[in-house]
């Protein structure tokens, strides 16, 4: 999961140290974590928690639809994606 953004720069850290122990570029590597849209649809929670990872050096974040699935959520959750600009700032 990813956590909090301090959490997840942590966690970058610890790889980024990884990386450098064998020579490797850790920027050749996709940094991912989920987030959740709870029950209430709160589309901008999902938006605010991907962009703070997204300072933190997130690359994709993976959004968890609450059970049941219900594909009307989708539309919503998109435009809302959309008009933050998120998909501008890589």
């Amino acid at each position: 999961m990813g956590g909090p953004p301090a959490e997840f720069a942590r966690k970058r850290d610890v790889l980024a140290g990884h990386c450098a122990d064998i020579d490797r570029d850790p920027r050749e590597i996709m940094l991912s974590a989920h987030v959740r849209l709870g029950e209430d649809r709160n589309y901008g929670k999902v938006i605010g928690e991907a962009a703070a990872l997204g300072a933190e050096g997130l690359d994709l974040a993976i959004v968890y639809l609450p059970p049941p699935y219900d594909t009307a959520v989708l539309e919503p959750l998109a435009n809302e994606i959309r008009a933050s600009g998120l998909l501008d700032s890589k």
